[in-house]
């Protein structure tokens, strides 16, 4: 096992909390600090497939994700009226007795999380990230925001798309990139009748549908837009519904039910994948902060999941730091780039629907079967 001291891990979301989980299962200590104040997961829903559930099984926590989520295991790709064009069978990597993908609510896998982490030993302070970083031989000295100071062996960030360790670590020129589309999602009541998520192809935008609980689903709708225009918070729902007007079936239906601009989340569409190494001294970035995706193959929070799992266990058996970190890198980038690459694609593709010999299905199934691989 490597030497290391204490580990600091920025930012409290998926990937570092499953990453201070999966170090205190291994014997490594660490602490984490969140930038916000209530530490509570914001947003609709997502899906974790075959890959982030098996992530999440390797520190215990598969069937409580389960439990609070909605299983499914194929995907359909239907006309804008829903009659299906396509269907892809995901794969089920933990067994028949499971799921082949869940999808949650946001604040509910984040709840699980939580709640393995008040198990360990792991402090979490909030309100608080990094100001500055200086390595010596010695480790990394860092001072906060809030004035504070430590020294860590290791400094992982795990601070999303936006990740102030990466702009300290590496400069301002590496982060991720709008892709010229921008994405809605709104949480619904979810019909019987829709139990797996489904993607809706109009002649100007993708809508679609994935349920994430008993009774609820989002609907989402991606849209091309050359700069990302911001919206009141009080026109998100009649926007929404207004982007929503060309497609039919259970879109349709649903369409209804938005309301309220709490229902709503609106985002742009950022990309970019680091290039190697991903580390420098003391200091490795994990999840968005090395590899944003789009929401297109929904594969964001898996690939994150799968990079605290790998760090805790490569940390655990490497015989020093430089080569861990080198390790690490090696294991994850070609996986992490062709996840970001195939998903951008498929948003190429959705811009550009004229495109000859576009192939979304095939697409797909061929980086879900690349993702089935062991990591």
């Amino acid at each position: 096992m490597v030497k290391l001291g204490n580990v600091l891990i920025v930012g409290g979301g998926i990937a570092g909390m499953a990453l201070a989980v999966a170090l205190d299962r291994v014997g490594i200590s660490a602490e984490i600090v969140e930038i916000t104040p209530q530490w509570t997961a914001l947003g609709t829903g997502i899906s974790l497939q075959g890959p982030a559930l098996r992530a999440l099984r390797a520190i215990d926590l598969l069937d409580q994700c389960v439990r609070v989520g909605f299983g499914y295991s194929e995907f359909y790709a239907c006309d804008s009226e829903g009659r299906i064009r396509g269907t892809v069978a995901l794969p089920r990597l933990n067994g028949p007795d499971y799921p082949a993908t869940v999808g949650v609510m946001r604040p509910a896998l984040h709840a699980v999380l939580q709640v393995a982490l008040a198990a360990t030993r792991v402090a979490v302070r909030t309100s608080t990230t990094v100001a500055s970083l200086q390595e010596d031989d010695n480790g990394v000295l860092v001072a906060f925001d809030d004035g504070s100071r430590g020294r860590y062996g290791l400094v992982v960030g795990a601070d999303g798309a936006n990740s102030r360790v990466r702009e300290l670590a590496f400069g301002n020129d590496c982060g991720p990139q709008y892709t010229g589309q921008a994405v809605w999602r709104a949480t619904v009541r979810r019909p019987d009748e829709v139990e797996a998520r489904c993607s809706y192809f109009g002649a100007h935008a993708k809508a679609g549908l994935n349920p994430v609980s008993r009774d609820a689903m989002y609907i989402y709708i991606v849209e091309s837009q050359a700069e990302f225009v911001r919206l009141e918070d009080e026109c998100l729902p009649a926007i929404l519904r207004e982007r929503l007007a060309e497609f039919g079936g259970f879109v349709a239906a649903a369409r209804e039910d938005i309301r309220r601009p709490e229902q709503i989340t609106y985002r742009p569409i950022l990309s970019h994948v680091m290039p190697p190494p991903w580390h420098r001294g003391g200091i490795v970035l994990i999840g968005d902060a090395a590899h944003t995706t789009t929401p297109h193959m929904a594969s964001g929070a898996g690939i994150a999941l799968e990079d605290s799992i790998v760090l805790a266990e490569i940390l655990a058996a490497a015989p020093d730091l430089p080569h861990a970190l080198d390790a690490f890198v090696a294991r994850r980038y070609t996986r992490c780039r062709m996840v970001v690459e195939s998903s951008r694609q498929l948003g190429e593709w959705e811009k550009y629907p004229d495109t000859p010999d576009a192939d979304v299905v095939g697409l797909m199934a061929r980086t879900l079967e690349a993702m089935a691989e062991p990591i």
